[in-house]
């Protein structure tokens, strides 16, 4: 039951995300008379969409599989996970958000919109770090060897094999 109670929380939080982040873009629009976004720029919002979806249905599903888990915080996973988007990133959650919300932004042509995601960076950063703070706690050595080697946000390319 608590299972399914994390992922209906989970539920509301993406609904909230993926109307009201729009709806409120698309309010502050109108009203300051924004004109949307040019034809060209909107036709990149459907790949950042599909890209930052199929990216969050990766990371739960390595949640769900790797982690024992939910990426609801109440139900968080038992098990570190550090696989497939976890090796280029410690947030590719977060990422794969703002992705997918930076292009139905675009999709929909609501400058405020990409304008809110962007100014929501900055709470979503401060909540990373406290984050890091619980999955040392939890993880320990683990996660600080983990953190050591794999950057928060910005993937770094790859060092050619030698």
């Amino acid at each position: 039951m608590k299972r399914i109670l994390a992922w209906s929380e989970m539920f509301v939080l993406f609904v909230l995300l993926y109307i009201g982040i729009p709806w409120a873009g698309l309010t502050i629009d109108g009203l300051l008379r924004i004109p949307p976004w040019p034809s060209p720029v909107r036709w990149i919002g459907p790949i950042l969409l599909v890209v930052g979806l199929a990216g969050l249905a990766w990371c739960f599903a390595l949640f769900v599989r790797v982690g024992r888990g939910t990426p609801n915080p109440s139900r968080p996973p038992t098990a570190l996970v550090t696989v497939g988007p976890y090796r280029w990133t410690r947030n590719p959650i977060a990422l794969s958000h703002a992705s997918a919300l930076i292009g139905l932004s675009l999709l929909l042509g609501s400058v405020s919109a990409a304008a809110i995601v962007v100014v929501l960076a900055i709470p979503v950063h401060v909540a990373m770090v406290h984050e890091e703070k619980t999955l040392e706690t939890r993880f320990g050595d683990a996660y600080r060897g983990y953190k050591a080697s794999v950057p928060r946000w910005i993937p770094r390319p790859r060092k050619p094999q030698s």
